[in-house]
């Protein structure tokens, strides 16, 4: 049906109704003009008008019973001044408006021993109503009685949410928090019609279709399913949202239309199309807290009340709502693990522009749904194209699963990746050696940053010479370093040579040229000749130890933070040294002859002789490896390859404790790798990075959706003990025993499905190499 009626809907109105709290819950009388909430603070009734809300009748007051304290609130379908109310503390209330003071409670049933989650009175029996509790129990009530007519046991931990069926009067839905869907006739109350997982979470909500015997389930795993119960329970439709579905109602005069809101995070109310399920055909985004319930206004499809958590209600009017397809992207694309890219695209259909009658069979078909079908209307026909690009296999090598890798060959981008999640150690051997191995491994991926880094790592944090915590030198001296001689650095000659006369020196006015010379343990001047080698970067940094035992510098201005940057570019410019940072004693200085202009341009004469002798210095903190590493390691994530970081941070073991990174970020990298891995079918590799994890949220990666239930041997029984193989219906440890050799399994333990019997995954494998049929019952195993 189109929608004729939305511009004449009123506009979008809403109330304060609680300053102390919020409803949790709301519910229509049968004339849908008035409208009850309830919450753990407050209820009320409000009379339902054009331009807003007016209240009606505050039955809570300033009274502090708990069983005011409501979760839920049912009107009766027959009875306007007939209400029920469910409790936090377990009580069942009937309430009377026509009554006043405190007589309007008319009944208080004491029947759940926890809380009360939902109540619903029946579609044809005025007198009767039923409720699910924490307890796992559900009660029928009838109020001319003064206790439960009937008590349902779910056999779970909870029931959520109760519904009668609009189709068959005596049957009602309870969903529970098991992530089961039951069906019972409330005439039969030892046994439930039907039951059948839905989720793979607990289940809130749950409401029947109007006209078709479809009942839609919202849950924990952000999914609403929509089941056939025509016969067997059949999925038709799932909707993917992007928060836990707290409610769900069908849209009246709609058939693929359903409501729902988020019990956190989302605080909108969101209309699907259940045809098309990854967006919203409309969201209402009024409310600044989560939305506690909402319901249609009788068969009214263009206005909807909901409650939230910021203590408001709305009236909504769809006219207002927004429609986030419009805002949406159309169009994407996705890398696949072997290179191939997908497109996508969204298809726009024009009715063709023409003289004449088209010929055409598509182009009439557009125009006729162009021409007969509204345009708000033609969202779930929207389809699009997919593309996809296959890269070129021009590099093969039989018998291996990858290219050939020598410096010519290009690998690809998920070759590589594959190959060093394959190929990367992260323990079983000493840090040095680790290190040696992965960044042989990253050598013959063609990643060589990856290589220097884990070179790094090796020389600062796989042996002893590097150990926290760090010794700081108080001052300049010739003591011989272990470190100096394997971190020596090789200066360029010319870069040595002295610098240009009247340079100042930490801001003292005098103008000298000087030249400091330091020897090695031998005896020999490290100047600025030899057998020096220019270095193979345009800079080099030197640290504090061969400052002392090994370079001749010229200036101390360039010295920072324990290092001297020498260059082609003069860094020091840039560095603010305090004047206090060293304090110098000049002997055989001798003033700055005046230049004259005509001088200028010659230049010094060469090996003048000075000396820079220095009397003090601070102490100079000797450098730190970890920021540098840090930095190393972001950037390495920056440029997209998480997987050397984290591999890194997992091979280092106790050290990554120096480095400064932040925990959020390291856990962010786990998931991101865990994803990419499987994402690739890595199963092994990613279930080897989550036990290495040291990070909670990943190490429970294993834990979730892992559960494998199993049957007894003997009787077909569940195993629901904890003592193994035990079965506590007939008593047995059968199902312990191998059903070829008949001895107890002790080891890894591999078993039929179908029959429940197995054994030793050797004795299995001679055994089905050739039969087919199980030893023990004769079932045809599938064994592989």
């Amino acid at each position: 049906m189109p929608d004729t009626s939305e511009e004449a809907d009123p506009s979008t109105v809403s109330i304060r109704i609680c300053s102390e709290g919020h409803a949790n819950a709301l519910a229509l009388n049968k004339d849908h003009n008035q409208i009850a909430v309830a919450g753990r603070s407050l209820l009320k009734v409000y009379e339902i008008d054009s331009d807003g809300f007016t209240e009606v009748c505050n039955m809570r007051g300033k009274n502090q019973n708990l069983s005011y304290s409501s979760n839920d609130v049912a009107w009766s379908t027959l009875d306007s001044n007939i209400l029920a109310t469910a409790a936090t503390n377990g009580v069942v209330s009937v309430w009377d408006l026509s009554k006043f003071g405190r007589q309007k409670q008319l009944l208080v049933y004491h029947e759940h021993e926890r809380t009360a989650h939902t109540v619903t009175f029946h579609s044809t029996e005025p007198n009767i109503l039923i409720s699910g509790s924490q307890d796992g129990t559900i009660k029928c009530f009838d109020i001319r009685s003064d206790t439960s007519v009937n008590t349902y046991f779910s056999n779970s931990e909870s029931v959520r949410d109760l519904k009668f069926s609009p189709h068959s009067p005596n049957v009602f839905s309870a969903v529970s928090e098991n992530g089961t869907v039951q069906l019972w006739d409330m005439r039969k109350w030892d046994k439930c019609m039907v039951q059948f997982t839905a989720h793979s979470g607990p289940i809130y909500t749950c409401d029947w279709h109007p006209t078709r015997n479809w009942l839609a389930t919202g849950s924990r795993d952000k999914q609403i399913k929509v089941w056939n119960m025509d016969g067997r329970a059949n999925l038709e439709y799932t909707i993917h949202t992007i928060a836990v579905v707290g409610r769900v109602k069908w849209r009246p005069e709609r058939t693929y239309h359903i409501a729902s809101c988020a019990l956190v995070v989302d605080y909108s109310v969101h209309v699907w199309d259940i045809r098309r399920p990854f967006i919203p055909f409309a969201s209402f985004n009024e409310h600044t807290n989560v939305t506690t319930d909402i319901a249609w206004q009788g068969s009214d499809s263009h206005c909807l009340l909901s409650t939230s958590k910021d203590s408001r209600m709305y009236k909504h009017a769809f006219k207002d709502a927004t429609r986030p397809a419009l805002k949406a992207n159309a169009q994407g694309a996705s890398l696949g693990r072997h290179g191939d890219i997908s497109f996508a695209n969204k298809i726009k259909e024009y009715t063709a522009k023409t003289s004449g009658v088209s010929n055409t069979k598509s182009t009439n078909f557009i125009s006729r749904r162009k021409s007969n079908v509204p345009g708000n209307m033609q969202f779930h026909l929207d389809h699009s194209k997919m593309y996809m690009f296959m890269l070129k296999n021009t590099n093969t090598a039989s018998g291996t699963e990858f290219p050939a890798h020598d410096t010519t060959t290009e690998l690809r981008v998920h070759e590589v990746f594959i190959g060093c999640a394959r190929e990367l150690q992260l323990s079983g051997k000493k840090l040095a050696e680790l290190c040696e191995h992965n960044a042989d491994v990253s050598r013959k991926y063609g990643k060589h940053n990856a290589t220097t880094l884990w070179n790094f790592i090796k020389l600062f944090y796989g042996t002893t010479h590097f150990e926290p915590p760090f010794e700081h030198r108080s001052s300049f001296s010739n003591q011989k370093n272990p470190m100096s001689s394997r971190r020596a650095t090789q200066v360029a000659s010319d870069w040595s040579q002295p610098h240009e006369q009247g340079q100042e020196l930490n801001g003292n006015s005098q103008e000298t040229q000087h030249e400091a010379a330091e020897t090695t343990e031998d005896g020999d001047e490290l100047g600025g000749g030899g057998n020096q080698h220019p270095p193979p970067t345009s800079s080099v940094i030197l640290s504090e130890t061969q400052i002392i035992s090994e370079i001749t510098f010229d200036n101390f201005e360039l010295l920072r933070n324990g290092f001297i940057y020498v260059g082609p570019a003069d860094v020091t410019k840039a560095v603010a040294f305090p004047d206090t940072a060293l304090h110098h004693d000049v002997q055989a200085a001798r003033p700055q002859i005046d230049l004259k202009a005509t001088e200028h341009e010659k230049s010094p004469p060469p090996h003048v002789p000075s000396i820079l002798k220095v009397s003090h210095v601070p102490p100079i903190p000797m450098w730190e490896p970890h920021q540098f590493v840090a930095d190393a390691l972001m950037l390495q994530n920056d440029v997209g390859d998480v997987q050397t970081a984290l591999t890194i941070l997992i091979v280092m073991g106790e050290a990554r404790q120096l480095l400064p990174i932040e925990d959020a970020v390291v856990e962010h990298w786990f998931h991101t790798y865990v994803d990419q891995l499987h994402r690739y079918e890595l199963w092994n590799e990613a279930c080897e990075v989550i036990n290495r994890a040291w990070v909670r949220s990943v190490r429970q990666l294993n834990q979730h959706s892992t559960v494998m239930h199993t049957n007894c041997g003997e009787c077909g029984r569940p195993l629901g003990g904890n003592v193994g193989w035990y079965c506590d219906k007939c008593k047995s440890m059968q199902s312990a025993k191998c059903c070829v050799c008949g001895l107890i399994v002790r080891g890894v333990y591999a078993w039929c499905q179908g029959c429940s019997h197995g054994g030793h995954i050797e004795h299995l494998q001679q055994y089905f190499s050739k039969h087919s049929k199980c030893p023990k019952c004769g079932h045809l195993c599938a064994f592989s």
